[in-house]
């Protein structure tokens, strides 16, 4: 990667529905080596995807408890287990296998407490090998961002 690869990098983080042309110009190219760099970031699997960011407030899930979690066991197959079956539950964000205890740390997302609660007691609580779940809630987000700190 170049320069001009952390350029696109940058810019695509920051807005990934820039137009070729305006990428283009603000790395210093034409469109079409532009365009054969994008692609080539893409095909070597750097650039993995492109999404919207959506307001949480306003889709109503901003309910965002954590949930440590402590399996019964820590075996190669107690953690394949689990790790499939958390990655089924589409209120499960995020998904972090820690060293040391807990085990996991959990992401999930909800409309309310009650709504949180249907989820821990019919999804997370029957998850395989689970011994211990503890929620937490943040009080605030401070910061939140996908944009990986790369120099243009």
């Amino acid at each position: 990667m170049d320069d001009i690869d952390r350029a696109i990098l940058y810019h695509l983080q920051r807005d990934g529905r820039l137009s070729n042309q305006d990428l283009a110009d603000k790395v210093g190219l034409t469109p079409s080596p532009c365009l054969r760099r994008v692609r080539q970031l893409e095909a070597a699997g750097i650039i993995t995807g492109y999404t919207a960011i959506v307001d949480r407030v306003k889709a109503r899930l901003s309910y965002e408890p954590l949930v440590w979690v402590t399996l019964t066991e820590v075996t190669r197959e107690s953690m394949t287990r689990f790790e499939r079956a958390v990655a089924e539950i589409p209120q499960v964000i995020e998904v972090l296998r820690m060293m040391g205890q807990p085990d996991y740390l959990l992401r999930v997302v909800s409309s309310d407490p009650d709504d949180f609660e249907g989820i821990y007691i019919d999804r997370l609580a029957g998850l395989p090998f689970v011994q211990t779940l503890t929620s937490q809630l943040a009080m605030k987000v401070v910061k939140r961002t996908q944009v990986l700190p790369i120099r243009r």
